[in-house]
C-alpha cells in the first residue's frame, strides 16, 4: 500500500472507530502509526540475549562508549538514540521528564544502579550528533531477552513490537536457544527487517566460526520461514565485520527506507485492526441484548471470571512444582559433581605428596598451593558451568510452561465470551521469559590467598617428615573445606536466583489475568452504559456497530 493510501486508511479506520466510541487504546495506535509515516520514523533495535554484546556494538556504531557495560546484567532500560545537540533526556512513567548529563545515564539505565526499574523510568531519549544516526533513524539499546529480571524482558518485548528493523544479536558463544527461537517467532509479526549479527568472533578459530556460521544460518532460516540469511560476523570489542553491517544498513536506509517504514507499519495496522475487529464485534453482540438479559450475562460473566483466579493460583502451583524439581536435579548433580571433585583431588593431591615428601616443607607448600589454585580452580569452575547448562535447560522448559498457563488463561477467556456472546474474541499476545544462564555467576576462589592455610613458622623448624606430613594433612582439610564451601555457594545462588524468578512470574500470572478481567469487564459495563443512554436511538446504534464492523472485516482481508 502506498504512503497516501495508508495515511488515507489510517484517517477512514481512526473515524469509524471513533464513533464507535469503544476503542480508545485502538484509536491511539492508529494515530502512532500515522505520526510514523508522517515523520518517516525509522526505528532500529538492537535485541538479543543477555552477554549478546547489544551495548558494547552500539557504543561502537557510535565510536564513544556512551552506555554501561559489565559482566553482569547491565540494560535494565531501553536507550533511544537520536541525530541531534548532545543531550540526554529521562522519561518516567508517571510522564515526567529529566535532562541529565550523559555521564549520570548509568543511575537510570544500569540494572545495578537502578535494580527492576526500581526509578520508574519508561525509556531514555539520548541525542547524538553521530554521522550514522544523520539519516533519521533511532537505534535502540534493549535489555537482554530472557533476563533473570522480568522488567528487562518485558522491554525488550514491548520495543520489539514498536520497532522496524531489528538487529538480532548472537554471540559464538552460546548456540541458539528456546528464548531466542521464541522471540524472533514472535518479532515476525512486528518488524519488517531484520539483521543477523553474530558477535565475538575473536574468541574463535576461523574453522569454528565458519561451522557456527552455517549452524545458524540453517537454524535462523527455519524459525524466519526463508531460504537464506545473511549474516554479519562482527567483534563488538574489535569491530572486526562492523563496517560490513553498517555498509548494509545505510544502503538500506538510502534506498528503500520508506518501503521498510510502509511494511512496518502495515504490519503493525493489521494487528491493531484485529484487535479492534474484535472489540467491535463484542460491543456489537452484547449491545444487541435486551438490557435485562445483559446485566445477566453480566453476572455470569463475573461468577466466570473469578474462577480465572483458581487457575492462576493452580498455574502457580503447577510452575512452583517444576522449580522445586529443577532446583533438586541441580543440587544433586552438584553434590555428586563435589563427590567426584573431592575424589580426584585427593588422588592428585596424595600423588604430589608422594613425588615431594623429601622436599622442603616450604616447597611442598608451593606445590600444593599451584594444585589447589590450578587444579581444584577448574574442577569447580567446571562443575558451575555444568550446573548453570541445567538451569538453562530446565529454565527454558519452565519459560515454555509459563507461555502455556498464559495461553490457557487467554483460551478460558475467548471460551467464556464464546459461551456468553457466541462471538470469537481476539486477546493481544504476549510472550514472557524466564532466565538465561548468564545471570547465574558463582565466583570461585582463585587467588593465592584463599588457599593460604595459617601455618604456625614452628612447623617448618620441625623434622621434615613430620612437617611435611602436617602441612600435606592441612592442605586436605583445606581442599575439602574449599570444595563444600563452594558448591553451598552455588547452591545458595541458585535458590537464590530461582526464588527471585517465582516471583517474577507469580506477578506476570496475576498482571495477565487482572488486565484480561479488567478489559472485558470495563467492555461490558461500557455497553450498558451506552444502552442505559437513550440519547440514540437503539436501532441506529445497532447498524452503525454493523456497518463498522463489515468495513473493518472487509479491510482486513484485503490487507
Amino acid at each position: 500500500m502506498s504512503k497516501k493510501n495508508m495515511m488515507t486508511t489510517i484517517d477512514d479506520v481512526t473515524a469509524l472507530l471513533q464513533g464507535a466510541g469503544v476503542c480508545e487504546e485502538d484509536i491511539k495506535k492508529l494515530n502512532n502509526l500515522k505520526t510514523k509515516i508522517a515523520n518517516r520514523e525509522l526505528v532500529i533495535s538492537v535485541i538479543g540475549q543477555f552477554k549478546r554484546g547489544k551495548t558494547s556494538f552500539i557504543n561502537g556504531v557510535l565510536e564513544a562508549a556512551v552506555l554501561p557495560v559489565g559482566i553482569i546484567p547491565v540494560t535494565s532500560v531501553a536507550t533511544k538514540i537520536s541525530y541531534g545537540e548532545e543531550l540526554a533526556e529521562v522519561h518516567f512513567k508517571t510522564g515526567e521528564s529529566q535532562t541529565v548529563a550523559l555521564e549520570q545515564l548509568v543511575e537510570y539505565i544500569a540494572e545495578q544502579q537502578n535494580p527492576n526499574n526500581q526509578k520508574g523510568v519508561s525509556f531514555v531519549n539520548l541525542f547524538l550528533p553521530d554521522d550514522f544516526l544523520k539519516s533519521g533513524i533511532t537505534l535502540v539499546d534493549t535489555p537482554g531477552v530472557g533476563s533473570i529480571h522480568q522488567n528487562n524482558t518485558d522491554e525488550a518485548y514491548a520495543f520489539m513490537k514498536d520497532s522496524d528493523a531489528i538487529i538480532f544479536m548472537l554471540s559464538v558463544d552460546s548456540p541458539i536457544n528456546e528464548i531466542e527461537r521464541e522471540f524472533l517467532v514472535e518479532a515476525r509479526n512486528y518488524a519488517a527487517k531484520f539483521y543477523f549479527a553474530i558477535n565475538k568472533i575473536d574468541t574463535i578459530s576461523p574453522a569454528d566460526l565458519e561451522a557456527y556460521l552455517g549452524y545458524c544460518h540453517d537454524i535462523l532460516c527455519e524459525i524466519m520461514a526463508v531460504d537464506a540469511i545473511e549474516l554479519f560476523a562482527i567483534s563488538a570489542r574489535t569491530k572486526a565485520g562492523m563496517a560490513e553491517l553498517f555498509a548494509k544498513i545505510a544502503e538500506d536506509i538510502k534506498v528503500s527506507a520508506d518501503q521498510i517504514i510502509m511494511e512496518s507499519v502495515e504490519i503493525k495496522f493489521r494487528e491493531v485492526l484485529g484487535v479492534a475487529l474484535s472489540h467491535l464485534e463484542l460491543y456489537r453482540r452484547a449491545y444487541g441484548m435486551p438490557l435485562k438479559n445483559l446485566e445477566e450475562k453480566r453476572s455470569e460473566l463475573e461468577e466466570k471470571l473469578g474462577s480465572l483466579d483458581q487457575i492462576t493460583r493452580d498455574s502457580t502451583f503447577y510452575l512452583l512444582r517444576h522449580i522445586d524439581e529443577l532446583l533438586e536435579q541441580i543440587r544433586t548433580e552438584l553434590q555428586d559433581g563435589s563427590a567426584n571433585i573431592r575424589e580426584k583431588m585427593t588422588v592428585a593431591m596424595a600423588a604430589a605428596y608422594q613425588k615431594h615428601r623429601e622436599a622442603k616443607p616450604k616447597e611442598l607448600e608451593k606445590v600444593l598451593i599451584t594444585l589447589l589454585e590450578n587444579q581444584l580452580s577448574t574442577h569447580l569452575n567446571d562443575l558451575s558451568e555444568g550446573g548453570l547448562a541445567s538451569l538453562s535447560t530446565g529454565y527454558e522448559h519452565l519459560a515454555e510452561l509459563l507461555n502455556q498457563q498464559i495461553d490457557d488463561l487467554k483460551a478460558f477467556l475467548s471460551k467464556v465470551v464464546a459461551e456468553l456472546f457466541g462471538i470469537s474474541y481476539q486477546v493481544d499476545t504476549t510472550v514472557h521469559t524466564l532466565s538465561s544462564r548468564d545471570d547465574f555467576y558463582v565466583k570461585v576462589n582463585q587467588k593465592p590467598a584463599a588457599f593460604l592455610v595459617d601455618m604456625n613458622d614452628l612447623v617448618y623448624l620441625m623434622p621434615r617428615g613430620y612437617a611435611n606430613k602436617k602441612i600435606y594433612t592441612r592442605y586436605q582439610n583445606k581442599m575439602l573445606t574449599d570444595v563444600e564451601h563452594n558448591i553451598n555457594n552455588m547452591i545458595y545462588n541458585y535458590q537464590y536466583k530461582i526464588r527471585e524468578s517465582v516471583r517474577d512470574f507469580k506477578a506476570v500470572l496475576a498482571r495477565e489475568s487482572d488486565t484480561l478481567k479488567q478489559d472485558l469487564t470495563e467492555l461490558v459495563n461500557r455497553v450498558i452504559a451506552d444502552k442505559e443512554d437513550t440519547s440514540k436511538q437503539l436501532g441506529d446504534k445497532i447498524r452503525e456497530l454493523d456497518y463498522t464492523c463489515e468495513r473493518l472485516t472487509v479491510l482486513l482481508k484485503e490487507l
